[in-house]
């Protein structure tokens, strides 16, 4: 069975991360029926590191045979974070154990407390807006000119039998779309990235390898043979045939954008051969 690239997931990050302002910012407005004026970008990673632990955590069966969590704090002077100490405790306990919990506070201090005790409601949180991609519609995906919203549309919903026209007609439209090569490859690249996630990379790939691409097949094969001695085997010798249209896929995966890893892993051959065919586009290598 074909293994899965380690940093699979990080591939598909790193692709949402590029596009999020191009393609989701929008899509919410749309979706949450919000204007947005203006935004800032914040750092996704946060620090979760509490300054202490909780002071006591108990499991709680009722008379009732209601099973809940009681959380007890003690507190000497009026914290104005107490409340959102709280909060925080609150998500991680009941990511842990998914059972009602009751926060209680015990005031040590001689002064009165003045510390708010409740979130408002706009604090509260109770759920959250989903966005379903395969719900949407891949034909207003794919008459868009901007090549982020287009390679969303290999995620959009379209019948199974439509995959190879909906995928040809992207791969033009990127092509139509995207001023410079550098600038398709990035986006073949990140479809191709992206059609995993719909099991039609193998689609993905014979549609995006038979786009034109300048370069001699006959005479690269040629010298390919010729230096086969000096890299590990990678083609056997039985299927020729075979050899020569993986050799032919590598090269066009290879110009349009993609990493040597990557080609070795979707077409099943030695890194070693696909460094010594990436060696051969680039003779500045």
């Amino acid at each position: 069975m074909k293994k899965k690239p380690r940093n699979e997931g990080n591939l598909y990050d790193k692709i949402f991360k590029e596009n999020a302002e191009s393609i989701f910012i929008p899509l919410v407005e749309e979706c949450l029926s919000i204007k947005i004026k203006k935004f800032r970008h914040l750092k996704e990673k946060m620090q979760t590191t509490l300054e202490r632990e909780m002071d006591f955590l108990y499991e709680v069966l009722t008379e009732e045979d209601k099973k809940i969590i009681l959380h007890l704090e003690f507190q000497s002077g009026n914290d104005p974070e107490m409340l959102y100490r709280i909060a925080e405790y609150h998500g991680m306990v009941l990511r842990r154990y998914r059972l009602p919990i009751y926060h209680v506070v015990i005031f040590l201090g001689t002064e009165q407390p003045t510390m708010r005790t409740a979130l408002k409601e706009e604090e509260v949180f109770s759920s959250f807006n989903l966005i379903n991609v395969h719900n949407l519609d891949a034909s207003r995906l794919l008459n868009s000119q901007v090549p982020e919203v287009l390679v969303l549309a290999v995620l959009a919903n379209f019948p199974a039998e439509q995959s190879e026209a909906v995928l040809r007609l992207l791969v033009r439209n990127l092509k139509a779309a995207c001023k410079g090569q550098g600038k398709l490859s990035k986006y073949l690249n990140q479809l191709i990235i992206l059609s995993r996630l719909r099991k039609l990379s193998e689609l993905t790939i014979k549609i995006t390898t038979e786009m034109p691409i300048n370069y001699d097949v006959e005479t690269d094969f040629l010298y390919l043979q010729g230096i086969e001695k000096g890299i590990e085997k990678g083609i056997e010798k039985e299927r020729e045939k075979t050899q020569l249209e993986k050799i032919e896929t590598a090269k066009k995966m290879l110009l349009a954008g993609l990493t040597e890893a990557q080609v070795a892993e979707f077409l099943e051959l030695s890194v070693s051969l696909i460094k010594a065919i990436n060696k051969n586009l680039d003779p500045q290598h």
